[in-house]
Formats: structure tokens, sequence, C-alpha cells
């Protein structure tokens, strides 16, 4: 309506001006207003043409329909049948008619599908997701509103403040909650020595009744190790209880599960979860310092919160004598060269080499720390030389540290520079240039031989970075963690290819990584118990790494046990339940997804061909009637 008052304020406007006073040789009651009308008829026309004016009433779209498949309906539902049975029922007596029978549907959850009415009737949730991003994209492509039917369990809510005009929420409730207490995290080292005793943790959350008191027992390879008591919870709180479990002598993948145990417990599907570790005669890490000092004990902190693994650190006092850091309980110089030797992954301090060759066929950092500076004689001022971080040059870690404030960081002093002259094994990491002038030169460097990773240090005062705080401080756990993690992915693991251990669920990609040198590594799997099912996916994959990743994912796969064989050894993967099955408040509600009202789709006037036609029509009427009254 705006458009057409516009358009006719225009041809009012243009024919006031070329007749709003009399013409000579026009009669003003016939050839003037004639002449006026044709001219605003025309361009009145020209206007709407040009402003987009509509043609006729809006005719809206019927809604594009998307249903919620995810398989956390039938975790809030009593009885499954008689539940899904209802919600059908629901779907095509109610909603269908009230968004239109020729309207559009989809299906979606973890991906979309599009879907007719006999689809419908034959509805089952059982998704292991619950993403909307694919259905408001859908609509808007399409033109049409959105009407989302869901269980209010998504993952991805934000996303609907996105959806087109006119779009909105239909949820459907499951009758009265249930109670029902899930695993929902479980937290363990990835690998472990055998006879440490290491931390394991888990998440624990109530569905949408109050639950009493329980427990959660902790499973060695079907063995009871441990069992901790779980208190009352609120509607959909949650807890975290930890323990230690001892891990028994051999080296083996051992299966580690945690069990709740609540009376009642309405759906046992969320009541497992299951990790991996590894379990090893050696060490996975272990930090040795001839020199200990400041900078050992702000490393060691990064050190144990980026890899999440047992570690081992070993302090030199004096010549000979050696002490266990934290207890400082004393051992002998030749059971630390023992147990460097074996470990998996080897942080030197100080003399570098102290371990000779032993040590060189494992993971390492060897770190070399700044001489202390000369005690100046009488009458002469001595000053430690300042370098000052310069920048991140292109390294396999320079992703982890461009963004680190380099003019802003406290100065350190170099032992010398990282990278040999003339060397062309090792990548500088890190530069640094004294006083802030001259040629930057490399204080950290890394390098890789044969799947086995490298790490040169020089220098000291990095804990200055750390102590400062702030950003120093970030910088610091930036630079130490990327070190860390980059050298413990190459340790020297036999095995082509491995998953990488922590709590993987049925629906999300399977995390893989590199133990050598190959690029393309095959991959045979096969699920433990049961035969596989006819959806399963082959048991054997290639897995293509880039060549400076070490990282690559793959599909998702069902829940289950696999074996996994690689060139050079096998090792576990466990997928548990998809996270559908764990219990969470509702993420959105019935009512409007947008505050806007639906956009029109009435046509438009320049989308037809007469429009023009008359225009041109009437201003050569106007331009006959002009010549007839003797105008030009």
């Amino acid at each position: 309506m705006i458009r057409w008052i516009v358009a006719i304020a225009l041809g009012l406007l243009a024919a006031w001006l070329a007749y709003g006073r009399g013409q000579a040789g026009v009669s003003p009651r016939t050839g003037r207003w004639g002449l006026a009308a044709l001219r605003a008829l025309a361009v009145t026309i020209v206007a709407a043409l040009l402003v987009g004016a509509p043609s006729g009433r809006a005719k809206p779209l019927p809604a594009l329909l998307a249903v919620d498949a995810s398989a956390s309906w039938r975790r809030a539902a009593g009885d499954e049948s008689t539940a899904v049975r209802a919600w059908r029922t629901r779907l095509i007596d109610s909603v269908l008619p009230a968004v239109g029978a020729d309207a559009p549907l989809v299906f979606i959850g973890d991906s979309l599908r599009e879907g007719t009415r006999d689809d419908l009737s034959r509805w089952f949730p059982s998704d292991v997701a619950s993403r909307a991003r694919s259905a408001v994209d859908r609509a808007a492509s399409m033109g049409r509103s959105l009407v989302l039917v869901t269980d209010g369990e998504l993952d991805d809510a934000d996303v609907l403040a996105e959806s087109p005009a006119g779009s909105r929420v239909v949820t459907m409730n499951s009758g009265a909650p249930r109670r029902d207490v899930a695993v929902a995290d479980l937290t363990a080292p990835s690998s472990a020595t055998a006879a440490d005793t290491v931390p394991v943790a888990a998440t624990l959350v109530a569905g949408g009744v109050a639950t009493p008191d329980g427990t959660l027992a902790v499973l060695l390879d079907g063995t009871e190790v441990a069992s901790i008591p779980v208190p009352a919870l609120a509607p959909f709180a949650s807890t975290r209880v930890t323990t230690m479990v001892a891990m028994p002598r051999g080296s083996r993948i051992a299966l580690l599960q945690s069990v709740v145990r609540v009376a009642a417990d309405a759906e046992p599907r969320n009541d497992t979860l299951t990790v991996a570790i590894d379990v090893g005669d050696r060490p996975t890490a272990v930090f040795l310092s001839t020199a200990p000092d400041i900078d050992v004990r702000e490393a060691l902190t990064v050190l144990r919160g980026s890899l999440d693994v047992p570690t081992r650190a070993y302090l030199r006092v004096a010549p000979n004598v050696w002490r266990v850091e934290g207890s400082l309980a004393p051992i002998s110089e030749a059971e630390v060269r023992d147990r460097a030797s074996a470990a998996g992954m080897l942080v030197l301090h100080g003399d570098t080499s102290w371990l000779g060759a032993r040590g060189t066929a494992v993971a390492r950092a060897l770190w070399i720390p700044a001489p202390p500076t000369a005690v100046a004689r009488a009458g002469e001022l001595t000053r430690t030389p300042e370098w000052y971080a310069a920048s991140a040059p292109a390294s396999p870690l320079m992703s982890a540290l461009t963004a680190l404030p380099f003019d802003s960081l406290p100065p350190i002093t170099l032992a010398g520079p990282a990278v040999p002259t003339g060397a062309t094994t090792s990548a500088a990491v890190l530069t640094a240039r004294l006083g802030k002038r001259g040629d930057a030169v490399a204080a950290i460097a890394a390098r890789e031989e044969r799947g086995t990773r490298a790490v040169i240090i020089s220098g000291s005062g990095y804990a200055g970075w750390s102590l400062r705080g702030g950003r120093p401080r970030e910088a610091f756990t930036a630079l130490w963690g990327a070190i860390f993690d980059w050298v413990s992915a190459g340790r020297g693991d036999v095995r082509a290819a491995r998953p990488v251990a922590g709590l993987t669920r049925a629906g999300e990609p399977v995390l893989w990584r590199r133990g050598g040198a190959d690029t393309l590594v095959a991959v045979a799997i096969t699920r433990r118990g049961a035969a596989q099912a006819a959806n399963t996916p082959a048991d054997s994959l290639t897995l293509t790494f880039p060549s400076r990743s070490f990282d690559v994912t793959s599909i998702p796969l069902p829940a289950g046990v696999y074996d996994v064989r690689t060139a050079g050894g096998s090792s576990v993967l466990v997928v548990n339940a998809a996270r559908e099955w764990v219990p969470r408040a509702p993420t959105v509600m019935a009512g409007n997804a947008t505050r806007s009202a639906s956009s029109s789709t009435a046509p438009r006037l320049v989308d037809a061909g007469w429009p023009f036609l008359l225009a041109l029509l009437l201003l050569c009427g106007e331009w006959l009637g002009r010549r007839a009254a003797g105008q030009r």
C-alpha cells in the first residue's frame, strides 16, 4: 500500500507541474484536465514499476514443516511405543493441517531429509543429534517461514533467531518427566604407567525429576575398583565426583567404565561411560633438570595441565644428588637414567648431554638455560643482556604462536642460537632480538625425524612471562602448551595410526593421530561382541594425513567397542552412546521463533507486461492530445 501511495503522489506531482497553471490554447475544462489525467496515470504506473508496487493481494506460501527426529524424544518418554504413536497422531491430525496439507516436509536431527505424509506416519525418532541449522537455511532459500516441531532440546537453538519471518516452534512433551541420572562426562588420563594411581572424575546430570542418593561404580576391565557416593540432585542439576584408581601391572589397553546406580532410574542407556587407557611399563612423560630454577616450576605446571597424563619430574640439587620433584624424596642417579631412557616423552633442562645417546630415540625437548651473569668487579658495571621475543616464523607451531603479544613480553636471556649456523633440519619456532635491535636469533627450534619430534629451547627467564600475569602469562601458557602438545604427538609410536584416546560418542567424528611418517594409513576395524549391523560402516578405511598434520577425523561410528589394527600394532576405540541420551533442560519453548511478521509474497507489478504497454499508450495519448491542442 505504501508503494502505491508513493507512486500516486509522484503522478499527481508530475501532473501539477505540467498542467497546474493554465496552458495557452487548452480548454481549462476539458483539454487541460484530460491531459493532466493522462500524465498522472502514466507517471503513477512508471513510479509503481520502479518502487516494486504489488499488482494484487498477497498469497503467502505454505510454511516449511521441519520435524525433529532426534533420539532425545524417546529418552524422555515412558512407554516408547505408546508415546511415539501419540506423537505421530498429533503431528498428522493437528500440526500438519494447521501448516497446510501441501506444505513441504523435512526431517532434521543429525542430517536433513525430505519426507512425505507417509513418512510422517512411520516417523521414529532415532537421530544422534538435534541440529536445526539445515532447516533454517532450507526455509530461507525457499522463501518460506519455518514451523519446527521438536521436543525442546536443540543443540543449536540460537540459530532459530535467523529463521525467516513468521517462523514458529511447536513443542510436544512426553507426559510426566521420569527419574533419570546420567553420566555426562568421564575424565581419565589417556595413558598411564603400570602400578601408578591415576585420577578419575565423572560428571553426573539429573533429568526433570529430583533424584535420591546413589553410587558411582568405577570398573577396570570389568572389575569394580572404586565406589563413590552420589548426592541427591535437583531437576537438571549436575555434580562432579572424583576418585583415584590404581593401575595393575602389565602392558595392555584397559577399559575404564563409570556406572551410576540410582533407585528407579528409568533410562539405562545413559548410565555408563567407557574410555580406553594405554597402560604401559614406561612412564609417559619425564622432566629432568640438572639446574632447577623457577622456569622449571612454571613449565611443569603447563606440562601437567596441557597433556593430562602422569608426568614424573626429577631435580639434581647437587652433583650426583637427585630428588623427586614435589616430595623431594631421594632417588639414585642410575634410576633416574633408567626412567628417562624408558620415557615416552623426555624434557631435559640444563645439561642436555647428561643422558647421552640413551635418550635420542624418544620425543624430547632439550632446554639449555643461560649461564649466570658474571659478577662485576670493583669499579665496573655489569648488565644482563636482554633479549626480546620478536616473531614466530613459519614452523609446525606457527598457528599457536602468531597471536603472542610480542611488544609486551618481558625480556629473556639466551644461551646462544637454538639453530646452529648452516643447519637445515631444524626450523625456528620463536626468534628474539638483543635489546629489540639487530638481527633476529632463533630462541626455540623444532625438528622431526622418522616420526620422532624434538624441540631445542635456549635461554632462561621465560617464567617472567608467567609471573607478570595478564597477557604475558597467557603467552607463556600458549608457548609451552604448544611445545609440549607438539612434542607429545610424535612420541615415536610404532603404530602407523591410533584413535586419540578420550571420550568418543556416537554421531561424533572419530579423531585419529598418526604415529609414523606415512601420510596414507590403512585401518582395519572390528566391532566386539555381536555381528555388525547392516548400517555399520565397512570394517576398513584409509586415513589420509596432510603432510604437516598428525591428526585427522573419520566418519562417526555406532556405539560399541572396536579393535583397531594398523601397521605396527593394534589399539582400542570406544564409542559411547550419543549425547541425545543425556538429559538436559529444554533449550527452546513453543511460540514465534522471530519477532517480525511474515513477509509479503504478493505478485509485483514489474513482473507483468501490461503495465509497460499501458504507460506507453498513456504517454502517446498525452502527446497526441498536446499536438491536437497546438502544443509541443
